[in-house]
């Protein structure tokens, strides 16, 4: 696993959109904060221009512009760490074009969550490149930081390698009035495990179950060589929904096991659902995987419902559930 160089002092920060655009106001002044924020840590952003429109109906830029864009933020020696605008629908439609031997040539990381499990997850899979899922880059607009955000830029420092669950968590997307709004803390996290309290451990993969399952219906990414390569060692696999229903669910976990996707599986680690229908999330979730006999975690802080932790694709990792709290460590070279 190629573990891309940690972020340097005077290094930049590029973000761009290879997904939905920014154009509500809010937004901007959050990614305003964001540029601010990250200038006094001693980091730069470099944007690209598919990342703001001022049309709120104009809601990403062409395929090819934002496969540019990105491979210019890959190809620039000044950038060492790539940040998601946002997620949206629409990641897929850079695929044919992406130029894999630039992604290749110019290990860095790369975050974002939800629809970026697209190029995320085939970077990591295919490529054999680490890449984080962690939150889009207008969370580093908050005032104050959450713990979650500056323990996010730690990892990417190359100053961290392990993190604490965090107590509380949001309940859902909160309108914002400031666009500078923090994570409100409203409801109390419980890490459980369906096996009680549990260690294991392996190489993470994983992300948004809407497009994992779109991956493994319609054959756009191939998770066999990351298989292959590290179901010795064990593999976690976490996910998250967006939105998704418990037949859509049974479905893609029966259709996955067929494809060989679990092959060395060593846990199950599973976000809080945004949006779930027709049935009970952990119910399905344990109906369909019944048949591995590995710890099945819910109630992770990764996904649409934040506090994220920084889940770290393709590193390898042990996660320690006991007592509703989680640590998350990882076998990650630590920078002097």
């Amino acid at each position: 696993m190629i573990i891309p160089p940690f972020l340097k002092a005077g290094m930049k920060i590029g973000v761009t959109a290879p997904s939905l655009r920014v154009t509500d106001s809010l937004d901007m002044i959050r990614f305003g904060s964001a540029k601010e924020k990250l200038s006094g840590a001693g980091y730069g952003v470099i944007e690209t221009p598919d990342v703001y429109s001022p049309d709120p109906d104009d809601n990403c830029a062409p395929a090819g512009q934002r496969v540019k864009e990105f491979t210019d933020l890959l190809e620039n020696p000044e950038t060492g760490y790539i940040v998601s605008a946002k997620g949206g629908d629409y990641q897929y439609q850079m695929l044919p074009l992406m130029d894999w031997d630039a992604v290749r040539r110019n290990p860095k990381w790369i975050q974002g969550y939800s629809d970026n499990t697209t190029l995320l997850f085939k970077i990591t899979a295919e490529q054999d490149i680490a890449t984080v899922y962690c939150g889009n880059f207008g969370d580093f607009g908050m005032d104050p930081w959450h713990r979650s955000i500056s323990e996010n830029l730690e990892f990417i420092e190359g100053k961290r390698t392990s993190q604490d669950s965090f107590p509380y968590h949001e309940s859902g997307f909160k309108d914002r009035i400031t666009g500078k709004e923090g994570i409100s803390e409203d409801e109390a996290t419980f890490w459980d495990s369906a096996c009680g309290d549990a260690v294991f451990s392996g190489r993470l993969i994983g992300g948004c179950m809407d497009v994992l399952d779109w991956f493994s219906r319609e054959n756009t990414a191939d998770p066999s060589p990351f298989v292959s390569r590290y179901s010795g060692e064990g593999i976690i696999w976490f996910m998250e929904t967006y939105d998704m229903d418990s037949g859509r669910t049974e479905k893609m976990f029966a259709r996955m096991s067929e494809q060989g996707w679990f092959e060395g599986v060593s846990g199950f680690v599973f976000g809080r659902p945004l949006f779930f229908s027709g049935g009970n999330y952990r119910e399905t979730v344990c109906r369909a995987l019944g048949k591995y006999d590995v710890p099945v975690v819910f109630g992770a802080d990764t996904g649409h419902i934040a506090p994220r932790m920084t889940f770290i694709n393709g590193a390898y990792s042990t996660f320690e559930v006991s007592g509703g709290k989680c640590k998350l460590s990882y076998d990650l070279p630590v920078k002097d």
